[in-house]
């Protein structure tokens, strides 16, 4: 078996530090990434009560439990395995047996959580095709990485660790391939972004492609008129990422024209695959002609994700501000410089309002 090593990093002279444990096998790699995936809860009921549970992380580095634990070793085909549980939760389950039982010493604390746990035990074991049978229940000790799983059986609701193997340089035991086939069974689950999630919404009022050289020699005064110009036609362009929408100006507001959408990129792939007659470094002539995109814009307003998904037609934006006032002149996403709005001929321009970033 091949496994992948992982080595630390030394510095002449110097003792390495960073020593990264463990040492992982490719199928314990790809075992782990399978069943780390995000999915829904695995789901049945004990008792009365529902059964929750549902793969939460992989822990590398022990962190105490807040609460008191059991570790439950179990007999899985011809291996054994250590899932911890919170005390609470062996404790409910052991009710379902009989109202009023209490944790009791071993051997009869395990017999009576195995018996409660018998209609999941089966499914388990018909599922997976290994079977199961609870050794013993003793006072959690047990050290090292561990799966970490989200239980909930109404009303309670903790975590439970399922310790992995020991040889993780190594194969996959049956046991722990039979777990993972059957985590693999239940839907893959997307997280969702919080609606309160903060985005950036920008007024972008016009765009000008332009040379280096152009930006270099840029100074006070200068006016730089837009390829595009929405603010022209008392239009702004609201993106948000590679999203877009067009708004009508009115006074301080912007009123959504419609919804917003993706924003089409254009690539030129001429020439890009061909090779280079030469190897030599560019020249600052060459570098004078890299053509930049400027964009300039009137302002930034943070909005909820939650909000930006039910904006539409008719959306009103609160500018703020003057339309017509300080732009900012954006390249490649970062403030280069400002200016105001000034009409040149029959033109709208930008009047820069000192040199850009990067022409000192």
């Amino acid at each position: 078996m091949q496994s992948v090593k992982l080595h630390a990093v030394t510095t002449v002279g110097k003792e390495a530090t960073f020593k990264p444990a463990p040492t992982l096998s490719r199928a314990v790699v790809s075992w782990l990434n399978e069943i780390a995936a995000p999915r829904t809860p695995l789901q049945t009921h004990l008792g009365e009560r529902s059964l929750s549970v549902r793969m939460d992380r992989v822990v590398w580095q022990q962190e105490p439990s807040a609460i008191s634990m059991l570790d439950c070793v179990w007999g899985v085909g011809d291996e054994t395995i250590i899932l911890s549980l919170p005390c609470m939760l062996v404790e409910a389950l052991i009710s379902t047996v009989q109202s009023g039982l209490v944790l009791s010493s071993e051997p009869s604390r395990s017999l009576v959580l195995e018996l409660a746990l018998e209609p999941l035990i089966a499914r388990l074991e018909a599922e997976t095709q290994q079977s199961m049978q609870l050794l013993r229940v003793d006072n959690a000790t047990t050290l090292g990485p561990y799966l970490e799983f989200d239980v909930i059986y109404t009303p309670f609701r903790g975590k439970g660790r399922l310790f992995l193997f020991s040889s993780l340089d190594d194969a996959v035991p049956p046991a722990f391939r039979a777990l993972g086939q059957l985590l693999s069974q239940l839907p893959r689950q997307t997280r969702k972004l919080s609606p309160e999630l903060p985005v950036i919404v920008a007024g972008e009022i016009g765009w000008l492609h332009t040379s280096a050289a152009l930006l270099r020699k840029a100074c006070a005064g200068d006016a730089l008129v837009p390829d595009v110009m929405p603010l022209a036609r008392d239009q702004v362009i609201l993106s948000v990422g590679r999203l877009w929408a067009v708004a009508d100006l009115a006074g301080d507001r912007l009123i959504l024209r419609g919804p917003f959408r993706q924003r089409p990129r254009h690539l030129e792939y001429a020439h890009m695959t061909t090779q280079p007659e030469s190897q030599e470094p560019p020249l600052e002539t060459d570098l004078d002609d890299i053509e930049i995109m400027l964009v300039f814009e009137c302002g930034r307003w943070p909005i909820a994700l939650g909000a930006l998904r039910n904006v539409g037609e008719g959306h009103v934006f609160e500018l703020g501000r003057p339309a017509d006032g300080p732009i900012d002149i954006l390249a490649n996403g970062r403030r280069i410089g400002r200016g105001d709005i000034v009409r040149v001929g029959e033109e709208l321009a930008i009047r820069l309002r000192g040199r850009l970033a990067g022409n000192d």
